[in-house]
C-alpha cells in the first residue's frame, strides 16, 4: 500500500488482492469492519470514503494476515452474529452456520409459542441455541449444557449479555441431569467422521474444537449414545430436534431404529438436497407425541 492514508474502501481493495489467491471467503475483510464496529452494510458503504485511523489500519492488516492462516474470522474479532443478534465465540465453541439458524427455525415453527416448554440446549457450546430459543420464545424453560467447561464459560458470558437468567450444566451428555425431563432436546452435537478430515474446511480443522466436531462410529457415536438415553429424560410427548452430517441420512434412520425402535424419525434437507436436520419423537417411555 502507498503513504496514503487508507480509506476503508481502499483497505478493503488491499485484502481482496491478498486474498485473491486464496481460499477465504472475500467477504470476510467486510465481516471484520462490521463487526468491529457494529456496521451493517449500508453503514460500511457510507463509510467507505472515510480515513482509517492508523492503529485499525494495523489491526486490519494483522487480521487479514490471520484469516490467510486460516483462523475463522469470528474469531478474530471474537463475536458473530446469530439470528439477527451478537454473540460472543472463541476458538472453544463452534462458529454457528446458517443450517444452526435453520435448526432453530426448525424447532420455533413446529411449536406453539404460547405452551410453556421445558427444553434442553444439549452441547450448547456458545448458547446460541438455547439462547434465541429463550428470547424468542420467553415462555419456554431453557436449560444450557456442554461437556467443556471453556465453552460454557462463553455461554454464560452470552447469557449474561442477552439479559437472561438459565441454568448452565456442565455434563456429558446426561451425567449430571440426572432427574431431569424436557419437552424438548435440542442438540448440534459432535457427528463428523474422524477419517472424513480431507474434505473439511482448513480453518475448522486448525481453529475449532474438534471435541464438537468429531464422534466415533463413523460420526453417530454421541447420536447411539442420545437415542438410547432420549426416552429417559423426555416428558411425554416430548421431541428432540439435531443437526447431522450430510451424508448421514440412512444411517442415521438405521441408528434410531437399533436403539429404539418405537421412535419416529423426520429429516429436514439443505437448499442441496442434502439432509441436515432430524426431528425425532416417540421414543420409549416417553408417551408418543
Amino acid at each position: 500500500m502507498n503513504s496514503q492514508p487508507w480509506t476503508y474502501f481502499a483497505a478493503q481493495r488491499w485484502a481482496a488482492r491478498q486474498l485473491a489467491a486464496s481460499e477465504v471467503d472475500p467477504h470476510a475483510p467486510q465481516f471484520l469492519l462490521e463487526q468491529r464496529h457494529g456496521w451493517d452494510t449500508t453503514h460500511l458503504l457510507l463509510h467507505n470514503r472515510d480515513v482509517m485511523p492508523a492503529a485499525e489500519v494495523e489491526w486490519f492488516q494483522a487480521a487479514v494476515g490471520q484469516l490467510l492462516n486460516h483462523v475463522p474470522a469470528q474469531y478474530i474479532v471474537g463475536q458473530t452474529t446469530f439470528y439477527g443478534r451478537q454473540f460472543k465465540v472463541t476458538p472453544a465453541v463452534l462458529v454457528p452456520e446458517a443450517e444452526t439458524a435453520e435448526l432453530v427455525d426448525w424447532v420455533l415453527t413446529s411449536q406453539s409459542a404460547d405452551r410453556q416448554l421445558r427444553v434442553l440446549d444439549l452441547g450448547t457450546g456458545s448458547g446460541v441455541i438455547g439462547i434465541t430459543l429463550a428470547l424468542e420464545r420467553p415462555r419456554w424453560s431453557v436449560t444450557l449444557s456442554d461437556i467443556s467447561s471453556a465453552a460454557l464459560a462463553v455461554a454464560r458470558e452470552n447469557v449474561r449479555q442477552h439479559q437472561l437468567s438459565l441454568p448452565l450444566v456442565e455434563s456429558d451428555l446426561f451425567a449430571n441431569l440426572a432427574g431431569q425431563r424436557y419437552d424438548l432436546i435440542v442438540t448440534n452435537p459432535p457427528y463428523i467422521d474422524p477419517a472424513d478430515t480431507a474434505v473439511m474446511d482448513q480453518a475448522v480443522l486448525d481453529h475449532e474444537p474438534p471435541i464438537a466436531l468429531f464422534a466415533d462410529e463413523h460420526g453417530l457415536g454421541f447420536y447411539r449414545r442420545l437415542f438410547e438415553l432420549a426416552g429417559n429424560y423426555l416428558r411425554p410427548g416430548g421431541q428432540l430436534f439435531g443437526e447431522t452430517g450430510y451424508d448421514q441420512e440412512k444411517s442415521i434412520q438405521a441408528l434410531l431404529k437399533q436403539c429404539d425402535q418405537q421412535a419416529q424419525l423426520a429429516v429436514r434437507h439443505d437448499v442441496a438436497g442434502k439432509m441436515r436436520m432430524i426431528h425425532a419423537w416417540d421414543f420409549s417411555g416417553t408417551g408418543g407425541n
